[in-house]
């Protein structure tokens, strides 16, 4: 199934709009720029700083669930004009250190979502994991 985006009208006037999208991917490339696109449909209102930097979450995310988690997984973006929220959930535990009996050095992307996003976590759920990560406009780093 493809994206799927709405907004969603506050019951108030005046009230900031929640515009939120979500999709089903696959684990492969092109999966990384169908999450950015997601991302992208929520975002497209605000400065550009946070467009990008919500953007490299999303695609660092999706890189993680193509490359490690290697199962179908799901991206969720949701934004107003204060706050975007990029969810990310695939059918995967925990990924392993090692790939191809290589020593990998996993969370360099971590890293950078941790660096762009005011608050981001990883957890456990019964069919895999989720990942989420929220960006305060305002405190998207400047670059």
């Amino acid at each position: 199934m493809g994206p799927r985006a709405r907004a969603v009208r506050p019951a108030m006037a005046g009230a900031p709009v929640l515009t939120i999208c979500s999709g089903e991917l696959p684990p492969n490339a092109e999966s990384v720029v169908a999450a950015r696109e997601i991302v992208a449909s929520v975002t497209e209102h605000l400065p550009r700083k946070a467009r990008e930097a919500a953007a490299l979450v999303a695609s660092e995310l999706a890189t993680n669930c193509v490359v490690h988690a290697q199962t179908p997984f799901e991206v969720f973006a949701a934004a107003d004009d204060e706050t975007v929220e990029v969810v990310v959930a695939d059918r995967a535990g925990w990924a392993p250190t090692r790939d191809h009996g290589e020593t990998r050095q996993l969370g360099n992307g971590l890293l950078l979502v941790g660096l762009l996003a005011s608050d981001w976590a990883a957890e456990l759920e019964s069919a895999g994991k989720r990942v989420w990560a929220r960006l305060e406009i305002d405190d998207v780093p400047s670059y």
